[in-house]
């Protein structure tokens, strides 16, 4: 097994994760990926509530409900449950009223890079594949959270970098021109999420808009 490193999950979040990577079916076949990876498992740079369980293995959607269920039950936990396509979103809350959102998802996408890295027996996503995935994300949605982990991925890699992980990861091609326009859509964020680390929105926005120019002049023939 690879390194475990230092977490930094919230306490809910963790005792959630304990439970659940307790099964074979779980700890085997999912890793832990996402905003909540990123945040806890590499930069901690915000806090991140939600958690997100990816497989390339087809969902047995029987056998995890039974698993939840368990858990609810040894947890004293209410569960609200929805099947999204691919997904199974649950809604959890504690005792003590905190919530807890919890995707399971079937992602048939292979890593780019395997990754060495643990929570206890379940895999964390590596950061090279989380990046690639969070530029393919703010294709789908403008989010301030998004944004904010892309302005700490892109302190380690260029936006090159992740266009070519997409090219790789999921065979096809992000035109710089394209993604210069879900740079600019950084204009139409109004908040950001809890920080740890130094970022203010106007900082954020800057930094997106500078970019998007950037890659617009990468287009312009001379």
């Amino acid at each position: 097994m690879g390194k475990d490193i230092s977490m930094h999950f919230i306490r809910h979040q963790q005792k959630f994760l304990d439970e659940i990577i307790k099964d074979p079916y779980i700890a085997d076949r999912f890793y832990l990926t996402g905003g909540t990876a990123l945040a806890a498992c590499y930069l901690n740079h915000r806090l991140s509530e939600d958690i997100d369980l990816f497989s390339t293995k087809n969902l047995e959607e029987q056998r995890i409900g039974e698993i939840v269920s368990i858990i609810a039950a040894r947890l004293r936990l209410k569960i609200e449950y929805a099947r999204i396509h691919d997904r199974l979103a649950y809604t959890i809350e504690f005792p003590a009223r905190e919530k807890l959102k919890v995707d399971i998802v079937y992602y048939p996408y292979e890593p780019i890079e395997q990754s060495k890295v643990f929570y206890k027996n379940l895999l964390i996503d590596s950061i090279a594949d989380i990046a690639v995935n969070k530029l393919m994300t703010i294709s789908q949605r403008t989010a301030s959270k998004d944004y904010v982990d892309l302005y700490f991925i892109l302190k380690k890699y260029t936006v090159w970098d992740l266009m070519h992980g997409v090219a790789h990861k999921f065979h096809m091609d992000i035109e710089p021109l394209f993604l210069s326009s879900l740079f600019t859509n950084a204009e139409l964020l109004n908040d950001l999420p809890v920080m740890k680390k130094k970022l203010t929105l106007e900082e954020l926005k800057s930094f997106f808009l500078k970019e998007a120019k950037r890659l617009a002049s990468t287009m312009v023939k001379p």
